[in-house]
């Protein structure tokens, strides 16, 4: 009983979260210009922010860590951290986010508590089943792209399987822009995960009020 009440919880923390920022500081000239981008991104409507970031030694990366929670905090956005538990765990972060070669589900619950939210990285439907039946609380699916197939992307139609058969939330990401958001909307994505159209903004709030505007 406990663990149905623990991923109905979980479930409706995610529910509503529409945009997801997959964050990417090589582009910025200073951690100060990295976190202001992503506090104007949540301005403009981010609801979960994905600190991924390889390049800054671990005690910035602690401090940068604080620092987006505090402001995640302020937005009442959900803030998870890329395939660090400890990190996630100091920073005190909702949950973190699972890619390969990382620790299970099961260990960073562990780590991290029962109530903590496991998102994981799927690249088929085999992968979302996977992530799905291991307990996984959301999935990020990709990438997509609506101009083309090619063997790397996934269809739509996977998309409709995973939407109308999986029941924890499905972030898609991929080639996603406000060049052909409404197209992918019509599509049935309805929650998206992003990196360049938002974090390289000239002003990263006003493209994501965009990005949201489009989505249901």
């Amino acid at each position: 009983m406990w663990n149905k009440l623990k991923e109905q919880f979980n479930y409706l923390k995610l529910e509503k979260k529409k945009l997801c920022l997959i964050t990417d500081s090589k582009k910025f000239e200073s951690k100060e210009l990295f976190v202001d981008a992503i506090a104007s991104a949540l301005q403009g409507g981010v609801d979960i922010v994905q600190l991924k970031e390889n390049s800054f030694p671990d005690d910035v990366l602690v401090e940068i860590a604080k620092k987006i929670r505090v402001i995640c905090d302020e937005f009442g956005a959900t803030f998870i951290v890329n395939g660090r538990c400890d990190i996630a765990q100091i920073a005190e972060a909702d949950g973190v986010h699972l890619e390969e070669r990382c620790v299970s589900i099961q260990d960073a619950r562990y780590v991290l508590g029962e109530n903590s939210i496991i998102g994981v990285s799927a690249k088929s439907t085999d992968d979302v089943i996977r992530a799905f039946n291991e307990g996984a609380d959301y999935v990020t699916f990709g990438p997509v792209n609506v101009d083309k197939k090619s063997n790397n992307t996934i269809s739509i139609d996977d998309i409709i399987w995973v939407n109308e058969n999986i029941e924890i939330p499905i972030f898609i990401t991929g080639d996603i822009t406000l060049d052909n958001i409404n197209l992918i909307v019509q599509s049935g994505i309805y929650k998206i995960a992003v990196t360049d159209p938002v974090m390289y903004a000239k002003i990263p709030e006003e493209t994501a009020r965009n990005l949201t505007r489009f989505l249901p």
